[in-house]
C-alpha cells in the first residue's frame, strides 16, 4: 500500500485526469475509488480540491465532445458499438432514443447519474444534431 500511495502522491493528477478520462471513453476502468482516494489527499492538504475537481470536469468535458463529433459524423454505428457492451443490445438503441426524444436536451443533465444513459447521451445529442452551444 506505501507504494500506491507514494505513486498517488508523486503523479496524483496525472492518475486522477487520465483514470476520469479513460472511464468517460467507455474503458472499463472505474474512477471512483482514484477520486476518493484524491479526495482523501486533498482533505489532508497534499493536493488541492479544486484543481481535482478542476481536472476531473475537464477530462469529462474532453470526452464528452469526442462522443458528441462521434455521434455526429457515425451516429447509429457509434450507438450500435456503445450497445454491444450492455445487457441488452437490441433494445439499447430504441430506449435510449426514446428517452432522449421523451426529456430532450434535458436528458444531458442527469445523463451522468444515471447507467448506461451516460455513455450514449453524448453521442445521441450529436445523432440528433443538437446544436453544440446547446450541447
Amino acid at each position: 500500500m506505501p507504494a500506491v500511495l507514494d505513486f498517488l502522491l508523486k503523479y496524483g493528477y496525472w492518475v486522477l485526469f487520465l483514470n476520469v478520462f479513460a472511464e468517460q471513453l467507455a474503458i472499463p476502468l472505474p474512477a471512483g475509488p482514484v477520486l476518493l482516494a484524491m479526495g482523501a489527499l486533498a482533505g489532508l492538504g497534499d493536493f488541492s480540491f479544486s484543481m481535482a475537481l478542476a481536472l476531473s470536469v475537464l477530462a469529462c468535458l474532453i470526452c464528452d465532445q469526442v462522443w458528441y463529433r462521434l455521434g455526429r459524423v457515425r451516429g447509429h454505428s457509434i450507438l450500435r458499438l456503445i450497445c454491444k457492451i450492455s445487457l441488452e443490445p437490441d433494445s439499447c438503441v430504441s430506449s435510449t432514443k426514446s428517452t432522449f426524444g421523451k426529456w430532450g436536451a434535458w436528458s444531458l443533465v442527469f445523463a451522468k447519474f444515471v447507467p448506461g444513459l451516460s455513455a450514449v447521451a453524448a453521442p445521441m445529442a450529436g445523432l440528433t444534431r443538437m446544436p453544440l452551444s446547446k450541447f
